[in-house]
């Protein structure tokens, strides 16, 4: 068996590197089938509970224990999954202290965990002595489950610990980081004291000793390594020193650069320039089932790489004979699950997992509708079932015209509308309108087709009757009351009220049989406002362009356009160049250039020539001269040389707040090594390996290499 852990950095984006990114099942499950292993215990998922997808939270046939911060989104959170075909977790907690497992608004479980759902075994907190705050306050112990650092499995041969230690930022988490691990020992120590083995997996946030630092071939020396009180503490706790096995080092344990974490930033990771932090300790009753561990350092998706254990599915006890794991992992007499099983659950030959399993979630078992059910996410046919019938009676999509007969008005006014109608399909009488916006719609199409086929006469409704219930109604040709009159929307003469009521039937058909014209469409009716109807009608068509201003050929344009200017600033008004107004066309027609020429000899007219071609040749010559000049000056900045290797530097910007906030500055473009961080004051360039980063930085103000540009010809 298998144990992996890893530092996702944002379990969804591993999914987006090799060989992740190629696999059939590019989802969670299809992660933990590409890793092989059979326990997966991940450290900053970075997914808040409200965005965890089922993909996620239910895995196939993997049982998942998630645990999430409580008040910052998108930040830490670790979670562990459990192959299910393989063993099932008895009990599984969150935390180390066990204070939020009996807290109905902290913990993760509703209701929360009951004594038979416990693991034990905690520390008293009351009693222990914890380091203030910096500002000398007293620290509260409660924040050390609440930023989602700890899943907690009992897998009856040993409790499992999936962590993600706190990273001392600055000196204000100091305390929370050592206080962290001062509780994590004696819950430890108290599970040993009851005779339990104990696995501790995760990013610790340590670098142990010397060699697991990145220092390359010129290690720190003890003393200034074990400066920092949770390097010290870590390494007292492991062997030979402490109880716990540290199983990746006892299996490696003069590997030099056998580091787990990089700096993505720096580019550390090709010169593999790291820490060791990700670590698997375990106490040493469970070393003869430990075979081996190493790390994987070529799986890429994080700036760490997963670490494992592997485990012998048998061994020979001197007393007991022979033992398998599995049998160990799936002990007979393990207590029945205290979770519930739904109709709609998977069957499945092994037992059900502790309710903290993500499967039980409320949004994920069933009990609790989620807001994509409401969008078509359902599929078991619920949303369709849930939904009204629609109402028997037939509602009309839109309210349309209904002619009168053809011998309702003379010279076969009204015949020729109704034949216009007819052409047009018409809609179906049961087609149903379930919204405003189709009720809205089907109002603008009436009006559209009453504007672009003219007059016609449309039964509107009374305001008493329901808008579901319109239907067509024939228009007879007896006399209307106003309740049926009907109105004509797209009118805009003054007179419209006169006839638009309680009318004359001769009235009625004067109104229809008036011709509009386009001008009355386009003017705002009396009262100073916008006609609705204008928003539905065609654009008019834009005015005819004025035909272009005749020239000769012969002329180039350049010549063409100083003579022109030349000619209207000298030569007399009668003779120069203006348009004349057509009485008939209303277009300008301007004169041709040759009645320019009135008056002139061709003596002048050679002279004017050659002026212009002079002063367009000294234009260009100008040009081309400032050409080299503005080149220069507009030049590409090219990258700056380091001192060290002659190569190209790489730029980089700024982030950190002050004064240089946004400022570009270039460094040595080779990837970071050893000596990097010590910087020249403290160890000389000849010391540091050259293949690596030099200490070479230069602001791009002072940078003045630029491209060469070359004397351009002359066009």
């Amino acid at each position: 068996m298998r144990i992996l852990t890893w530092n996702v950095n944002v379990l969804r984006t591993c999914l987006d590197y090799h060989p992740f990114s190629q696999m059939k099942k590019k989802n969670v499950e299809g992660l933990l089938d590409e890793l092989g292993a059979q326990i997966y215990c991940f450290q900053e998922h970075k997914t808040p509970r409200a965005k965890l997808e089922k993909s996620m939270a239910v895995p196939g046939p993997y049982d998942g224990f998630w645990t999430f911060p409580r008040s910052k989104t998108g930040y830490s959170g670790v979670c562990t999954y459990v192959d299910s075909r393989y063993c099932v977790p008895i009990r599984a907690e969150e935390g180390i202290t066990g204070l939020l497992l009996d807290d109905n608004k902290g913990s993760t479980m509703k209701p929360p965990w009951s004594e038979a759902e416990r693991i034990g075994h905690y520390p008293e907190t009351e009693e222990m002595a914890w380091m203030d705050e910096v500002d000398g306050k007293d620290f509260d112990v409660k924040r050390l489950d609440m930023e989602g650092r700890a899943v907690v499995c009992d897998f009856g041969l040993f409790v499992l610990f999936n962590l993600y230690s706190p990273n001392e930022t600055n000196e204000t988490r100091r305390p929370y980081k050592m206080n962290f691990l001062q509780c994590l020992q004696q819950r430890v120590k108290l599970l040993q004291q009851a005779g339990r083995e104990v696995i501790i997996v995760g990013d610790i946030n340590i670098m142990r000793a010397p060699i697991d630092s990145g220092e390359g071939g010129i290690r720190t020396s003890a003393e200034q390594h074990y400066e920092h009180p949770a390097r010290r503490i870590l390494d007292d706790w492991c062997a030979p020193k402490g109880p716990m096995v540290d199983v990746v080092r006892e299996s490696w344990p003069d590997r030099d650069d056998m580091f787990t974490c990089w700096n993505q930033k720096l580019d550390a990771r090709s010169a593999n320039y790291g820490s060791r932090i990700d670590l698997i300790l375990c106490t040493p009753g469970l070393r003869p089932w430990i075979k081996g561990g190493d790390i994987l350092n070529k799986v890429y998706g994080s700036d760490h790489c997963p670490v494992y254990i592997d485990l012998y599915e048998t061994i020979t006890d001197p007393e007991k004979g022979e033992i398998h794991l599995r049998d160990m992992l799936n002990p007979s007499d393990r207590p029945i699950s205290t979770a519930p099983i739904y109709p709609n659950t998977v069957p499945r030959t092994m037992p059900e997992p502790p309710r903290f399993a993500t499967k039980f979630f409320d949004e994920f078992s069933g009990r609790q509708t989620t807001l994509r059910s409401f969008f078509g996410g359902g599929g078991d046919g619920s949303a369709q079932r849930n939904r009204k019938e629609p109402s028997a009676s037939p509602t009309p999509s839109r309210v349309t015209a209904t002619p009168a007969p053809a011998d309702s008005t003379p010279n076969g006014f009204i015949s020729s509308q109704v034949e216009q109608s007819h052409s047009k399909p018409i809609p179906d009488a049961n087609e149903a309108v379930t919204t405003p916006f189709s009720l809205a719609r089907a109002a603008f199409d009436a009006m559209d087709e009453a504007h672009q086929a003219g007059p016609s006469i449309t039964s509107v409704p009374s305001a008493s009757s329901s808008m579901s219930q319109h239907k067509r109604m024939p228009l007879s040709p007896r006399r209307h009351s106003s309740r049926d009159q009907a109105i004509d929307m797209t009118s805009d003469d003054e007179g419209a009220d006169s006839h638009s009521g309680i009318g004359t039937e001769s009235a009625k058909i004067i109104s229809l049989a008036k011709p509009k014209s386009s001008k009355t469409n386009s003017k705002p009716s009396p009262a100073g406002q916008t006609k609705l109807s204008l928003f539905f009608s065609q654009p008019h068509p834009p005015p005819k362009a004025k035909r272009n201003l005749s020239s000769s050929p012969a002329v180039e344009p350049s010549v063409k356009q100083a003579r022109r200017s030349f000619s209207n600033s000298t030569v007399p008004q009668s003779l120069s160049r203006s348009p004349s107004i057509s009485k008939n066309t209303n277009e300008a027609v301007e004169t041709p250039i040759e009645e320019c020429k009135t008056g002139w000899t061709e003596a002048e007219d050679e002279l004017v020539n050659q002026a212009i071609q002079q002063a367009e040749q000294d234009r260009k010559m100008k040009n081309d001269m400032a050409k080299p000049v503005w080149g220069d000056l507009f030049a590409k900045k090219l990258p700056p040389l380091c001192t060290v290797h002659h190569q190209p530097c790489k730029d980089f910007l700024v982030n950190k707040p002050g004064p240089n906030k946004g400022k570009r500055f270039w460094l040595c473009s080779l990837p970071v090594g050893a000596g990097y961080d010590t910087g020249r004051s403290k160890r000389p360039r000849e010391d540091v390996n050259h293949k690596f980063r030099c200490d070479f930085f230069l602001w791009d103000s002072a940078n003045s290499r630029k491209e060469k540009v070359g004397d351009l010809k002359p066009s």
